[in-house]
């Protein structure tokens, strides 16, 4: 704390020529806390459900796994995130953000929205990198709103060189990749990608491309009428 004499501080810098140091004010501790890329990419990675080592690794493959230990130690040290140890034999440590870093969901969402709506460039169908887009959509799906406990998602891109992805959720795991899917797909989305990316990036509104005809389904009507609700937002898993 600022040990205060009782006098006002003067903030215009006057014959006295004092300033308060930039360390006391909360914008800048807060940057020297976790304004740093890494660390604000793992919190997300928690954040979005990814609580083991390996896990978080995945979605950050250009960390190498020596720093990324380094990050998880420090925010550990700073109590915004805790690890559990392994329960069982076989199983590993996971991570898991305390109240403090819950905290930060809505600093993380508000720093997407700033990025996407001021410097986010925009994406021809030709651009879009299919499996990182897929990889996000994934990351963003919300199991539990799903109407089955077991899903298959596919999509088919008439527009790209990558034909076809799919998300598959269930209680024995969850997986997304590009290509053929592993099992008969419960929903086909039929999108071309550049509109996929600008659907998920919130540029179009999906009840509308649907109503252009820029969106198709192969599935159960009552699938693809749910379908719009069973993702984040993409702010904070992009």
């Amino acid at each position: 704390m600022v040990e205060s004499s009782g006098a006002v501080p003067n903030f215009e810098g006057g014959p006295d020529g004092w300033f308060p140091p930039t360390e006391y004010y909360p914008v800048s501790l807060g940057a020297r806390l976790i304004a740093d890329r890494w660390t604000v990419l793992i919190i997300r990675e928690i954040l979005v459900g990814a609580t083991g080592f390996n896990a978080i690794h995945r979605g950050l493959p250009a960390l190498s796994r020596t720093l990324l230990s380094s990050r998880l130690r420090y925010l550990e040290r700073i109590e915004v995130i805790s690890r559990l140890g392994a329960t069982s034999p076989g199983s590993r440590s996971e991570y898991r953000l305390t109240q403090s870093g819950l905290a930060l969901r809505p600093v993380l969402e508000a720093l997407g929205v700033w990025a996407r709506d001021w410097h986010l460039p925009p994406t021809s169908a030709g651009e879009v990198n299919v499996a990182t887009l897929i990889w996000q959509m994934y990351q963003g799906i919300v199991p539990e709103v799903l109407p089955l406990s077991e899903l298959t998602l596919a999509f088919r891109f008439p527009d790209s060189r990558l034909s076809s992805a799919w998300i598959h959720v269930g209680r024995e795991g969850s997986r997304a990749s590009v290509g053929v899917p592993e099992r008969q797909p419960d929903l086909t989305v039929i999108v071309d990608a550049g509109v996929l990316n600008e659907l998920w990036w919130g540029k179009r509104a999906c009840a509308d491309a649907i109503a252009r005809g820029d969106v198709g389904f192969e599935g159960a009507p009552d699938l693809a009428a749910s379908y719009t609700g069973w993702f984040r937002p993409a702010t904070l898993t992009a």
